[in-house]
């Protein structure tokens, strides 16, 4: 039987884990992930733990959690990870995982080819069977959203998915613009599509 102690360090090493995995992850999300209960539980864990942990306080999202140089160590990580704009592209793309209930199957940032036309999505993911494609739009330009539609545009033509898996993945997207909807709707015209803003998925 375990004792109090290795649990604790068990649960500690999951909570790494996590980290590594996803990069970024507020004190809310961490709780959500590892059933840490209420805040105060949570930032009692959390406080035990801050050898391990780097944390900086981000407007929307109050303390978020990244691992620190004693923390890659622990678990033998080597991706260090950098406070940068690219920070609230992350933690979104952290609530889209939760919004679609924490698939089993899921990758950030994974190429994806036709054989023709390659990609990367923000995330790859499996839900009900069927594959999945997330776009997080946060601060890039509409110039830059419609060339990248434009190669899902392209796949979807060609129909090599839909030859592979009967189907052609739902490419979601969420966007902090709720201007933006309608347009990301009119580019994706035809195609398997949600648009989402990001305060409807938290």
């Amino acid at each position: 039987m375990q004792t109090t102690a290795a649990k604790r360090i068990e649960r500690q090493e999951r909570i790494l884990h996590s980290l590594d995995r996803f990069g970024f992850l507020s004190r809310s999300h961490i709780q959500r992930l590892h059933r840490l209960g209420g805040d105060r539980n949570a930032q009692r864990v959390l406080k035990n733990m801050e050898e391990y942990l780097q944390s900086f306080r981000e407007e929307e999202y109050g303390t978020v959690y990244y691992l620190s140089r004693a923390g890659r160590q622990m678990i033998g990580s080597q991706k260090v990870m950098r406070r940068t704009l690219q920070i609230r592209h992350i933690l979104m793309r952290n609530d889209f995982y939760f919004f679609m209930g924490c698939p089993g199957k899921w990758g950030n940032e994974i190429k994806v080819t036709d054989g023709q036309t390659t990609l990367v999505p923000d995330a790859l993911f499996i839900r009900d069977k069927r594959h999945n494609f997330l776009e997080v739009d946060n601060t890039q330009s509409m110039t830059e959203n419609s060339t990248k539609i434009k190669r899902y545009r392209d796949m979807f033509d060609r129909g090599l998915f839909q030859k592979e898996f009967g189907y052609f993945p739902t490419l979601h997207i969420v966007t902090v613009n709720k201007s933006r909807i309608r347009r990301f709707t009119e580019l994706c015209e035809g195609m398997p599509v949600k648009v989402y803003y990001k305060e409807d998925i938290r």
